[in-house]
């Protein structure tokens, strides 16, 4: 860990895209795989994943700042108090972080309820810092952001790959992920019943709920 936080390489549009993206992906196939539902989940101004695979991450995306943090079971390395990847962190973004962002990685700590953290990243809409080099905050958890952080026709082949999509649910997700990403969060986006949402609709409609989005009846 470094001593001093430094700038790391990850865009924060385009990381708000790919999320947007994914959790809409998520949105539209959900009712065919409703076993996976805890995979991806908005709430309010944090998104959540799980890989359930030991790794998990929620991003807030506040109006000034973005805070990560990553929990990954397989990191070989022993507890340390989450504020040590906040040492340089404006007091705005620890606040932050402390009300929102690390309330979803709560653990049993010797009896104790904390956050544990294995890697994490925090800044503004401009520019993203960490106290750790890009390397380490991939390989301590954030790898459970390589879609997220893809150009969106090849996280749509990720997608593919993952879900088995139909053609109807391929351009479903770019046009609404487009629509969510590029509107403000607070105004609905509307959609018309499609063929491309199947399986258990409640389920989806629980998710695109998440996102601020309504099927019509």
């Amino acid at each position: 860990m470094y001593e001093v936080c430094k700038k790391i390489k990850i865009n924060p549009q385009k990381l708000y895209n790919g999320c947007i993206f994914m959790a809409v992906a998520h949105a539209v196939t959900v009712g065919e795989y409703p076993e996976l539902n805890y995979e991806h989940s908005w709430d309010n101004i944090n998104y959540c994943m799980n890989n359930s695979q030991g790794c998990r991450g929620t991003i807030t995306f506040g109006k000034k700042y973005i805070i990560a943090v990553f929990q990954d079971t397989s990191v070989k390395m022993p507890y340390q108090d989450a504020m040590n990847f906040f040492k340089d962190a404006p007091e705005a973004i620890v606040e932050l972080a402390k009300s929102e962002t690390l309330q979803y990685v709560l653990e049993n700590i010797d009896g104790e309820i904390k956050p544990y953290i294995t890697a994490a990243f925090w800044g503004t809409w401009d520019e993203l810092y960490s106290m750790l080099e890009d390397g380490e905050i991939i390989k301590n958890g954030a790898h459970i952001l390589a879609v997220q952080l893809m150009e969106p026709r090849e996280a749509l082949r990720a997608c593919d790959d993952y879900y088995g999509l139909t053609d109807g649910q391929m351009d479903l997700i770019l046009s609404l992920s487009k629509q969510r990403s590029q509107t403000d969060f607070s105004i609905p986006v509307i959609l018309k019943k499609t063929d491309a949402l199947y399986g258990d609709m409640d389920e989806i409609r629980v998710s695109l709920g998440e996102l601020n989005m309504k099927l019509e009846e």
